[in-house]
């Protein structure tokens, strides 16, 4: 009888064990993906995506390897969804006002003074922007960024020419937009250098946007 009762009660045993097993692995997360992927966008945007190591992701999160590989993919895959973090909290906010139906050349004034007034806080500025960094990184080969790319750039210019258009001609909306882009990216690498000339510099832009509001349809006033 004792043997035929534990023949019977072992594989109910088993049974329930492998199933308080398969509740482990389904248990939630945690962690907050919010939280992990900010930490991870810091460590790319200090170090750059090819001097940021995996242990430094580690570090960074709080989570060891196989927990990234396992919540985010590969190194890449972490890095993508950085980016997007990155746009949507610290480039969005910048280019909302500009990117407004009602937007004006004052937005665009407030957007070059906003980047001065950054740039003379000291401390973080000197990491520049992270996918401005990552388009140089690249040296044209398109890998890291592919279409973000050109999608960063044309979005710049289109918020530049949205706050243009209706109070400058239209045939000089189109190459201010172009040139305001421009001395974006070369603003932003400038501060990886030295953020004090990078604030003289959106110092110097803004101030270009004031002439415009003065004589916006004059075609030589590029500046």
């Amino acid at each position: 009888i004792l043997d035929y009762t534990f023949q019977n009660w072992f594989p109910m045993l088993d049974r329930t064990v492998r199933g308080v097993k398969g509740w482990q692995m389904a248990r939630p997360r945690s962690f907050s993906t919010e939280d992990a992927v900010a930490a991870a966008t810091a460590v790319f945007w200090s170090k750059g995506y090819r001097d940021t190591a995996i242990s430094d992701l580690e570090r960074a999160t709080g989570l060891n390897r196989s927990s990234l590989y396992s919540a985010f993919g590969t190194k890449q895959a972490i890095f993508g969804l950085a980016l997007q973090w990155y746009l949507r909290s610290f480039i969005g906010p910048r280019l909302a006002p500009m990117e407004h139906p009602g937007a004006s050349p004052g937005d665009i004034e407030g957007f070059f003074s906003g980047l001065a007034a950054y740039f003379r806080t000291g401390g973080q500025a000197s990491r520049g922007c992270l996918m401005i960094n990552t388009i140089a990184e690249d040296e044209g080969r398109g890998t890291l960024l592919g279409p973000r790319a050109p999608a960063f750039r044309d979005r710049l210019a289109a918020a530049f020419a949205n706050a243009m258009t209706g109070q400058h001609e239209p045939g000089l909306v189109s190459g201010r937009a172009q040139f305001l882009t421009a001395a974006t990216f070369g603003i932003w690498l400038t501060a990886r250098i030295d953020p004090a000339s990078a604030a003289q510099a959106a110092d110097a832009t803004a101030a270009c946007i004031r002439c415009w509001q003065q004589a916006p349809d004059a075609p030589g006033n590029l500046c």
